[in-house]
């Protein structure tokens, strides 16, 4: 028991976790909110601006100038794209929460639980080194360490450790910060369904499926929710995937079972019910779960 605390401090302050899941977190983030901005553009009058008058006294607080919110959603979209590429993303990544949280509290009668979720993750990100991978801040870095090691240059001072160590402990608290707000979406969301009948007998599924905003598809939407026990495999599957979600991560391959559920439940979301975005916000979630793991015999890969 001594040696816990000095465990958790090294496995803090040593070196940055789960870098490649946070990396792929931040392009899920950067696409949602440039796909989300860019299918919304040409109605942005109608939900924000001008056109959006009528919602003021139901709590919405339309902009007034369309010219201003045109221009606040091109950039925007920048934004978006520079966080995708990884450019200057300690910068871009604050950049985005801001403009995303402006945007969306201009008329929360259209928002949804996927906004909510992105902008808490996006807290969680602007304090997590989401360009260590997969960026161009990456390329740029490398690039120097590389000049560096040519040139000869002496080793930075001691401060620079502490600097470093500064770092990996806001990293790594973001990191588990991601994941404690991810588990707890899907434990409490698994508990507000078991209070439910429907959920307990295995018809819930059914339900949305028979609405006309969930059904993108009538077809497969109806292919699902006229098979029986298919319904209710996928209602309690949902229902046992989100109680059991943090105890499946605890193990190595059952880790990969609640996260291969997870995203998969999600894409169903994201095609059979129509809601890609709040899917895309929550599988950027998932990610942060991923590890880089090499395997001697086939060489690195994710699990």
């Amino acid at each position: 028991m001594t040696r816990l605390p000095d465990a958790a401090v090294r496995w803090m302050t040593a070196r940055p976790h789960a870098t490649y899941g946070v990396a792929l977190m931040r392009i899920l983030m950067g696409l949602g909110v440039g796909g989300y901005v860019a299918v919304n553009f040409p109605a942005r009058r109608a939900l924000w601006a001008t056109g959006a008058r009528w919602t003021t006294p139901l709590g919405a607080h339309p902009l007034t100038n369309d010219l201003a919110l045109t221009a606040g959603c091109a950039a925007l979209l920048l934004v978006a794209a520079l966080v995708v590429v990884g450019w200057r993303a300690r910068w871009t990544v604050p950049l985005l929460l801001l403009g995303w949280s402006g945007l969306t509290a201009v008329n929360p009668l259209i928002a949804d639980q996927g906004q909510n979720i992105a902008r808490i993750l996006l807290v969680y990100l602007c304090f997590a080194d989401t360009s260590a991978r997969w960026s161009l801040d990456a390329r740029r870095r490398g690039r120097a360490a590389g000049a560096a090691s040519f040139a000869r240059v002496p080793e930075p001072p001691s401060d620079g450790t502490e600097r470093a160590q500064v770092r990996n402990l806001l990293h790594n608290g973001a990191v588990l910060a991601v994941g404690a707000q991810i588990c707890l979406v899907y434990v409490l969301s698994g508990l507000f369904k078991l209070q439910g009948e429907q959920w307990r007998d295995g018809s819930a599924v059914y339900y949305p499926l028979s609405l006309p905003q969930f059904r993108p598809w009538p077809e497969l939407a109806d292919l699902i929710a006229h098979n029986d026990w298919l319904v209710t495999v996928v209602t309690w599957g949902t229902l046992a995937l989100q109680l059991t979600f943090p105890l499946l991560l605890l193990h190595r391959h059952l880790r990969v079972v609640g996260i291969g559920g997870a995203l998969l439940m999600h894409a169903a979301i994201a095609v059979v019910m129509g809601l890609p975005f709040f899917s895309l916000f929550m599988m950027a979630g998932d990610c942060v779960f991923l590890r880089y793991a090499p395997t001697q015999r086939f060489g690195p890969e994710i699990t």
